[in-house]
């Protein structure tokens, strides 16, 4: 039996775009196993993938962490990661590994020229990088049943929007003022989910709306929002984890929010239905690939300036 290890060691969108990968590797290779080699803080994105025969946590040595590896005998390495770490890891492995293509040249040239010649979506890119084709089945994330959430647990009643209200960067979270405007105009109740650097935020919106917010930012874990995600009317997320997480679930009511980063980049929601917020009419987007905290031309115009009001109509409708 072979032994076959993907390594991706961040972030939570990131590895959920890899999950397509692991599920075209087990189809192609059956018999093998898969394991998993991962930032031990995420591990858990990885719970009741049947793709997937271990995970294996990394802790922050990676001389012990390849020793670890190294017993395994495994017969295949998949750098999904391909970054200064993941190159150490395979050459503490003694193993040639099959990388990804960043297309590191054509990001920067969008970036600087705006000019896009990345061909289609970073998992096809990923995909055919590997050798390997899509299987068409779009992103996998699978829910533990202990992580279900009872609705009624939390006073929530449908229907329900769900708004995802971080994200890694600040240049791709909406300002606060879009924010009000943004649930000023929704009619049903709007569950706030997101971690503990938007609590705060969370907490100033329940406080101006304390009839329609529920702010659970902090209060949930990945897969215990995406449980809320699951059963809401409508899902709004920035471009981030929760937008990822959203689209493996396949959610039919999902708006994407967009900031400094850019479609074009080929990081939107994988093999599902989807709307696009962005502002089109602007020569600086994109600025980053990834995002920044400051927009560096001072006047946040990609956020400042979005058009909502495809959203508000959509809640209408509910």
């Amino acid at each position: 039996m072979q032994k076959i290890l993907c390594i991706r060691f961040s972030s939570i969108g990131d590895i959920i775009l890899t999950t397509p990968i692991v599920r075209v590797l087990k189809a192609q290779y059956p018999h093998a196993e898969i394991h998993v080699a991962t930032k031990a803080s995420f591990a858990h994105l990885w719970e009741g993938n049947p793709q997937v025969h271990h995970v294996h946590g990394f802790d922050g040595n990676i001389w012990k962490f390849a020793k670890e590896l190294r017993q395994e005998g495994f017969d295949l390495v998949y750098d999904l990661h391909k970054n200064l770490r993941s190159h150490v890891l395979c050459l503490l492995l003694g193993k040639i590994p099959k990388q990804i293509n960043k297309y590191t040249s054509a990001r920067n040239t969008f970036i600087k020229k705006k000019i896009n010649k990345l061909p289609g979506h970073l998992v096809d890119r990923n995909l055919a990088s590997l050798g390997l084709g899509s299987d068409g089945q779009g992103l996998d994330y699978f829910i533990p049943a202990a992580s279900h959430v009872n609705l009624t647990d939390y006073g929530i009643k449908k229907p329900f929007v769900l708004f995802a209200i971080g994200a890694a960067h600040q240049t791709k979270v909406l300002s606060y003022p879009k924010m009000i405007e943004l649930i000023d105009s929704i009619p049903q109740q709007v569950v706030l989910v997101g971690d503990d650097w938007d609590e705060k935020i969370g907490y100033r919106l329940a406080t101006l709306f304390p009839e329609k917010v529920l702010n659970l930012c902090s209060q949930t874990s990945i897969s215990q929002s995406a449980s809320l995600a699951q059963q809401a009317d409508m899902v709004i997320a920035h471009d981030s984890s929760m937008m990822h997480i959203s689209a493996a679930l396949k959610h039919p009511n999902l708006f994407t929010l967009w900031g400094s980063t850019h479609v074009g980049l080929g990081f939107t929601p994988y093999k599902t239905s989807f709307t696009v917020i962005e502002n089109t009419n602007l020569t600086c987007r994109p600025c980053s690939t990834q995002g920044s905290n400051v927009c560096p031309l001072g006047h946040f115009n990609c956020m400042n300036s979005l058009d909502l009001s495809a959203i508000k109509d959509a809640a209408q409708a509910l």
